[in-house]
């Protein structure tokens, strides 16, 4: 009982520090602002988080972790590999639409932080790279993708318009859906790596 209240009261300041950190940004972000969104005392956030860096850490990898926690089996159950790509696309895009306060946070004020919170957040961003570069390995060995595509340069195309893309629209407040930009990403995505349906592949 007494994990499961820790976790909830940990669960309540990480929210309540994505809602500071997206209004005031991570610098001008204090803990007793944080506290006091999260209807705790200051002193409270220490008892779970040693300083602000932490929260910080502890929220990207709280929330990546999950998103891949859920979708990655999603993403490798397709056996289309083009089916993948465009599913890859569309739960990213979605993850940020559900929570646009997280995309400020995650797309803008994460850009800011220092090296140690950069090296905090590493690993599951590793596991969401390892992730997309299982996806086209797996695509490029089975005739899906161009044989002359450089796998890894492929990938920092994949993730960096996905990327591009959450960053101007976190930028634009919002202003339209992000879902919309799934078919005209995924087309455009496409055609730059080359990807093949599976029946194109069975033709071809």
């Amino acid at each position: 009982m007494a994990s499961r209240a820790r976790q909830e009261k940990e669960r309540q300041i990480l929210d309540a520090a994505v809602t500071v950190f997206a209004r005031s940004g991570y610098h001008k972000s204090s803990i007793a602002a944080i506290a006091g969104e999260a209807g705790v005392a200051a002193g409270t956030i220490y008892l779970y988080f040693r300083q602000k860096e932490d929260l910080i850490i502890a929220l990207f990898q709280r929330h990546l972790g999950d998103y891949l926690d859920e979708y990655e089996p999603r993403i490798r159950s397709e056996s289309d590999p083009a089916v993948r790509i465009r599913r890859l696309i569309e739960y990213h895009l979605a993850f940020f639409e559900h929570d646009p306060e997280l995309a400020v946070v995650f797309q803008i004020h994460l850009r800011e932080v220092s090296p140690m919170i950069r090296d905090g957040i590493t690993p599951v961003l590793v596991r969401y790279f390892d992730l997309i570069d299982d996806i086209l390995q797996d695509a490029h060995g089975r005739g899906f993708l161009d044989p002359e595509l450089d796998l890894r340069l492929a990938r920092k195309v994949l993730f960096g318009a996905l990327d591009e893309i959450v960053t101007s629209w976190a930028r634009a407040e919002h202003r339209y859906s992000l879902l919309a930009q799934v078919d005209p990403l995924y087309r455009i995505l496409s055609r730059a790596i080359g990807l093949k349906g599976e029946a194109e592949c069975a033709t071809g």
